[in-house]
């Protein structure tokens, strides 16, 4: 099944992007319930998918994530990604859940059509914001930037809660259930998460750091031929100054993720500050990119733009098995979805 996985690129012939994992189903240990599905042909693995089932907060329905679809080479156009994705339906609904959602690489067109064809609709596209991290920031005084404390970590919880209000799939969290999910999550914990207080001592942004290679690698199986010309230019201009790094196809890049972010929306200069500090902690661990993944109506978009980040684009893909879907607008991004 690895081996699969990492003949399964998501994307074209242009641009392609590679998933290098340690463990097959190592991510779906952090889902309460979870199911992987594997296709076999005269005793061959010829593919394989995953989901999880949830609850929506907003109206108490189960919906089905589908995490991914993988199909050998050797058996493509033969159906059986289609008798999969009708299998991860069959038990999505044995599950109970209501409809089902993937995400999608922009450049990913083949997987597009199979799921527009299965009566899938393109219901939201989310936005990956990388910053390359190759020179440390300046941080404005005026705040104080800090390791969350336990003692004020319902503080950042709320915070998170107030920022979230109204997002699609956000489950608001108890002081005990934030400290849980931040000690679940493998490369996170309490020691990767901050928060910005302004001169009155108030909260003012907060967010965390997940080391997702703890799960997965990401690389370009095939880049862009943008990023080669880019890759060129800077080669050059390295020798001069300090620029950001282009990573080479096939090359693991080094992520940091920011996950679990909210902030003042009268204050958007403490979530700068703070992704200044985090930028820096970046270079500190030897990272090359710190990454956000954002709706395209959330406010930290605005912020992290200023740090001139490349920007990748997912979209969302859902069916509805009974009545009608939900707005998907705007939309919250479960941290445990962001592998690929």
């Amino acid at each position: 099944m690895l081996e699969i996985e990492r003949l399964c690129p998501q994307g074209d012939e242009k641009c392609a992007m590679g998933v290098d994992k340690k463990d097959i189903i190592a991510r779906y240990g952090m889902y309460d319930s979870w199911n992987v599905l594997v296709a076999e042909e005269d005793g061959k693995i010829a593919g394989w998918t995953g989901l999880t089932v949830k609850i929506a907060p907003e109206k108490k329905e189960k919906y089905a994530y589908f995490t991914e679809i993988m199909v050998h080479p050797d058996f493509r156009r033969s159906g059986v990604a289609t008798k999969l994705v009708k299998e991860a339906e069959k038990k999505a609904r044995e599950m109970g859940a209501d409809y089902a959602y993937c995400y999608i690489y922009d450049s990913n067109k083949a997987s597009q059509f199979l799921f527009e064809k299965m009566g899938y609709f393109k219901m939201r596209s989310i936005k990956f914001p990388a910053v390359s991290t190759y020179k440390k920031l300046d941080i404005p005084p005026e705040y104080s930037i800090k390791l969350v404390d336990k003692k004020e970590i319902g503080d950042a919880a709320g915070l998170i809660n107030e920022y979230n209000s109204g997002y699609i799939h956000f489950i608001p969290f108890t002081d005990q259930i934030f400290e849980s999910h931040l000690e679940f999550i493998p490369g996170y914990g309490p020691e990767n998460f901050w928060e910005v207080r302004d001169k009155e001592n108030k909260i003012a942004a907060c967010a965390g750091l997940w080391d997702s290679s703890e799960l997965a690698h990401l690389y370009y199986a095939r880049e862009p031929t943008a990023m080669k010309v880019m890759k060129l230019v800077f080669g050059a201009l390295s020798h001069i100054t300090k620029v950001p790094k282009f990573p080479a196809e096939g090359e693991h890049f080094r992520i940091l993720y920011v996950v679990d972010y909210a902030f003042d929306g009268r204050q958007p200069d403490a979530m700068l500050a703070l992704l200044k500090h985090l930028n820096n902690i970046s270079i500190d661990r030897r990272q090359d990119f710190l990454m956000a993944v954002t709706d395209p109506e959330d406010d930290l978009l605005a912020v992290v733009k200023k740090l001139k980040p490349q920007i990748e684009t997912w979209h969302v893909f859902a069916k509805s098995f009974e009545g009608g879907l939900p707005t998907f607008s705007p939309f919250y991004v479960d941290i445990r979805d962001m592998i690929p």
